[in-house]
């Protein structure tokens, strides 16, 4: 739990504008994410020593995947957080054209991966993987939008 939370602060610290430019928050982020997620997941995921090499070796595939997809929302965010409180109709449009189709393409990255690691390993550890991505993407989410209601509300 210690490591979830360390994750959180460095989330926060990195949409708060600590970092100096967008492609720093997202080298900063991503750098300290990937050490900490990679822990995570491996105390998390239970695996044979069979399994190891080939579940690591997706999930390094899926890791690198994952981050391109992150670049994209966090860039959107970004911009989404810069104009927040002026938005139009017309904005808000812009934004869900965009938001919606970069998170129907996480969802299949993840679901294709799930299907990859359960064929290379086994359901039990396809699950585990799924069901740890899927907690982390959700605590990132929850902090996301509680930093942005509580900035609101202020």
């Amino acid at each position: 739990m210690k490591k979830i939370t360390l994750l959180m602060l460095a989330l926060f610290l990195t949409t708060t504008g600590i970092a100096q430019s967008i492609q720093d928050e997202i080298q900063f982020l991503q750098s300290i994410y990937g050490k900490e997620k990679r822990d995570i997941v491996a105390d998390f995921v239970e695996l044979s020593d069979i399994q190891k090499n080939d579940f690591w070796k997706l999930y390094n595939e899926y890791e690198i995947a994952r981050k391109n997809l992150g670049k994209e929302k966090i860039v959107l965010l970004s911009d989404y957080v810069s104009g927040y409180g002026d938005i139009n109709p017309e904005d808000a449009e812009i934004f869900m054209k965009k938001a919606l189709p970069l998170r129907k393409k996480s969802n299949d990255l993840m679901d294709s991966y799930y299907k990859k690691i359960k064929k290379k390993t086994d359901p039990v550890a396809a699950l585990q993987f799924y069901q740890i991505e899927n907690y982390l993407a959700d605590l990132i989410r929850i902090q996301l939008l509680e930093e942005l209601y509580t900035s609101k509300n202020q």
